[in-house]
C-alpha cells in the first residue's frame, strides 16, 4: 500500500503549493485590483443613477406646469414690453407733444406757452420736465388733467396756480351769445414724465 503522506519535500508537491500560492495570489490581486475597483466603479454608476433618476422625476412631477409656465413667461414678456413702453430710454419729446396737442383739443383749453425744462436724473429714472401756462374754463381744466391722467405713461403735474383771467368779462359776454364754456382763468403749472435711466 502506498504511503499517504504528504512529503513537503518531494518536487511534485512543492510544484503543487507553488501553483496554489500563485493561484492564490492572483486570485487576491484581481480582488483588490479589479474586482474592488470594479464594485466601486459599480456603486458610484448605481449612486449616480439614483441621483439622475431623482432629478428626472423632479422634473417629470414639474411637466404638467409647462403650459402654465410658457403662459406665465408670455404675460411677463408683454408686461416688459408695457413697462420699456411707459418707461423708455429715451425721451420721446415729438410723441410727447403729441399727445399734450391731442389732450388740449379734447379738453378745449388754449395754451399761451410749452417749454421744455430739460431731464433731471435720479439713482434710477430721469424727470423730463416741461411748464405750460394755459386759458380755460373750470370745467376745461379738469377736462386737461383727467385726459393727462390717462396717458400710458406716468406724469406728475407740480406747482399749478390759478389766477382770474384778464378779459373775464367779455369772455363771459361772447359765451353767453354764443352758448360754448367761457374761459375764466389762466392757469400754470409743471408736467413730469419718465424714463428709464441708461445703466
Amino acid at each position: 500500500m502506498a504511503d499517504s503522506k504528504f512529503d513537503i519535500r518531494d518536487k511534485k508537491n512543492i510544484y503543487l503549493i507553488a501553483v496554489i500560492v500563485a493561484c492564490l495570489s492572483a486570485c487576491y490581486w484581481f480582488y483588490d485590483s479589479v474586482w474592488s475597483e470594479f464594485q466601486q466603479e459599480k456603486q458610484k454608476l448605481v449612486n449616480d443613477q439614483k441621483i439622475a433618476q431623482a432629478e428626472l422625476d423632479k422634473i417629470n412631477s414639474q411637466r404638467p406646469r409647462i403650459p402654465m409656465l410658457e403662459k406665465e413667461l408670455i404675460n411677463a414678456e408683454a408686461d416688459f414690453e408695457r413697462l420699456k413702453e411707459m418707461f423708455p430710454e429715451d425721451e420721446n419729446v415729438p410723441g410727447r407733444l403729441e399727445d399734450l396737442y391731442a389732450v388740449v383739443r379734447a379738453s378745449g383749453v388754449n395754451i399761451q406757452t410749452f417749454k421744455p425744462n430739460g431731464s433731471q436724473p435720479k439713482e434710477h429714472f430721469v424727470e423730463n420736465n416741461y411748464s405750460f401756462n394755459v386759458n380755460a374754463g373750470y370745467h376745461m381744466l379738469g377736462k386737461l388733467f383727467e385726459e393727462i391722467a390717462s396717458f400710458h405713461y406716468p406724469t406728475t403735474i407740480d406747482n399749478l396756480k390759478l389766477s382770474r383771467y384778464g378779459a373775464i368779462t367779455q369772455e363771459v359776454k361772447k359765451a353767453d351769445e354764443h352758448g360754448w364754456e367761457p374761459v375764466t382763468m389762466s392757469v400754470s403749472f409743471d408736467l413730469t414724465t419718465f424714463t428709464s435711466r441708461k445703466q
